[in-house]
């Protein structure tokens, strides 16, 4: 089974002020040729792309960007309710978490129980792009609220749009709600990167952390060699790749790497020359499998 742990939905028609311009900050920083590839995210478009890449299921991740962000033509609500009927279209195929940004409060914990209960969404995404600091003790009912109701919570670490903030996104703010609430599997998105090595030791320490690889095609695009070294390094600090799960952010990186061409890169991994001198480990056959699935359908309780 593959499972894509990480993608957005959007239509072309919603995209207007500043999430527009998030979008096309995004393509101009990745000096990508057609922008259409990122402002096409519709649910049609992303199944098309699973069949030809043979992916079984693929998770949902609505953005609630609408307290730093204007623009749009619906709410996180709405936009919450865009993913719950897509989930209902093709139920076998998608699977959605909820967009929730924790400063709203009771609002928060509210909407996040409205998404699991009445649609059966399967976690929280938090886009700390907006401007908060996840470990804010000030969200933990939110937290609360997640851990009754048996969700995962999606985190993301690492790079961000150019008028966002760095400092927001560092993982090592996952590392105390992981310790506060151990019965939340917490995912931290991108590998942290640039803070791989922060976010590889967050995991590493906690073991309800994990790591996705969503957003790493324009580093594999440029230097393929650090991608295999993070995941060998994932292997050897973790004695395994039972932490990793595969990811793409899609429709972020198309331009680069299909789906198909994506999964392509973790099943064709090798062990280049310079990791075994390293003493790192290569990523094998049962390894690629884990990544690729078999992790995320256990932490999904699929």
């Amino acid at each position: 089974m593959i499972i894509d742990m990480h993608c957005h939905i959007w239509k072309r028609e919603w995209l207007s002020g500043d999430l527009l311009k998030v979008l096309e900050s995004v393509n101009d920083q990745m000096r990508f040729q057609d922008r259409e590839n990122i402002l096409d995210g519709s649910p049609e478009r992303l199944i098309a792309a699973m069949d030809e890449a043979g992916i079984d299921k693929t998770v949902l991740l609505p953005l609630d960007y609408e307290i730093l962000y204007t623009g749009g033509a619906l709410s996180f609500k709405e936009y919450n309710d865009f993913a719950a009927q897509c989930t209902r279209r093709y139920p076998k195929r998608l699977i959605a978490f909820a967009g929730v940004d924790p400063r709203r409060g009771a609002g928060a914990v509210a909407e996040l129980r409205r998404c699991v209960e009445e649609h059966g969404f399967r976690g929280l995404k938090l886009w700390t792009v907006t401007g908060f600091v996840p470990d804010d003790e000030a969200f933990y009912p939110l937290y609360e609220e997640a851990a009754r109701l048996g969700v995962v919570v999606m985190v993301h670490t690492g790079m961000g749009p150019a008028d966002s903030y760095l400092k927001t996104c560092r993982p090592v703010y996952v590392d105390k709600i992981a310790v506060d609430f151990r019965e939340i599997p917490f995912v931290m998105a991108h590998v942290g990167a640039p803070w791989t090595e922060e976010a590889l030791a967050v995991a590493m320490k906690n073991a309800n952390v994990y790591v996705d690889i969503s957003a790493w095609q324009k580093t594999c695009s440029v230097f393929p060699f650090a991608f295999s070294q993070l995941l060998s390094l994932a292997k050897a600090m973790h004695r395994g790749v039972h932490k990793v799960l595969f990811g793409s952010d899609w429709p972020m990186f198309t331009e680069l790497f299909s789906q198909r061409a994506w999964v392509e890169v973790v099943e064709k991994l090798d062990h280049p020359a310079p990791l075994q001198v390293l003493g790192l480990p290569g990523i094998t056959r049962e390894d690629k499998a884990l990544i690729l699935g078999e992790n995320a359908r256990g932490l999904l309780r699929l």
